[in-house]
């Protein structure tokens, strides 16, 4: 081989070699410059305290509600980024934090933040909502007593009280419960262990496969619209 044939394919090899060096910076460079996906979970939010101001809720230093939250207000799950967040409800012009909790939230995880206690006074926890389908043919329900004043309480369905949904005292929640679904379905609040009827909720249309939450609302001592009651949500 001439010295001009050596040359050529050494040229050759050099353009070969920095051509692959190129191409691997750049597609490092691009995969560097690749944007982290945000993973996300949700919260819906339930306002249960008897005569508050309307507030405003806020992850860090952003509102997340539009609408006035007042009592008995509920608002579907709400999309927040996941891990360590702070959490607020602020007065209705945003000037004084109300309550506040710091929550460690999973990718994917559905929660219900709640506002309860009888003003002045102020009550959130966070709760996280096991979403996974009902049996076959049946519909989940839980139970919250959110009555400030109310003893410990048990919900009762067409009559049966089931264990899982009974003996709840103030700011406790059930787990999920499997129950046929209806479209006339009762729902009987009572003391635990005591067969008074304090509130119903009657003709409450459950669907199969649905997931709802049901709760004590207002004050067992209150005559007004604070009075003790029964309400429900939807949360699948």
């Amino acid at each position: 081989m001439n010295n001009k044939n050596r040359y050529k394919k050494l040229l050759k090899g050099i353009t070969l070699v920095l051509l692959s060096t190129f191409t691997f910076a750049a597609c490092k460079k691009n995969e560097e410059q690749k944007p982290t996906p945000v993973k996300n979970a949700r919260i819906a939010l339930m306002i249960s305290s008897p005569e508050a101001n309307e507030v405003s809720f806020f992850v860090k230093d952003k509102k997340f509600s539009t609408a006035p939250l007042l009592y008995n207000t509920i608002v579907n799950y709400i999309t927040v980024s996941e891990g360590s967040q702070e959490l607020f409800f602020k007065n209705k012009d945003a000037s004084l934090v109300v309550n506040q909790l710091t929550a460690n939230l999973k990718s994917e995880g559905n929660y219900t933040l709640i506002f309860a206690d009888k003003s002045p006074k102020t009550a959130m926890f966070l709760i996280e909502d096991d979403l996974s389908d009902p049996e076959k043919d049946k519909a989940k329900v839980r139970f919250a007593n959110l009555s400030p004043d109310a003893p410990a309480l048990a919900l009762y369905v067409n009559g049966k009280l089931e264990t899982t949904l009974s003996n709840k005292e103030f700011k406790q929640t059930s787990a999920f419960q499997n129950i046929d679904p209806g479209t006339t379905l009762k729902f009987e609040l009572k003391e635990h262990g005591k067969t008074e009827v304090l509130a119903t909720l009657e003709n409450f249309h459950i669907l199969s496969s649905k997931i709802y939450t049901i709760w004590a609302r207002g004050l067992k001592e209150s005559t007004t619209t604070n009075k003790l009651g029964l309400e429900a949500m939807t949360n699948r």
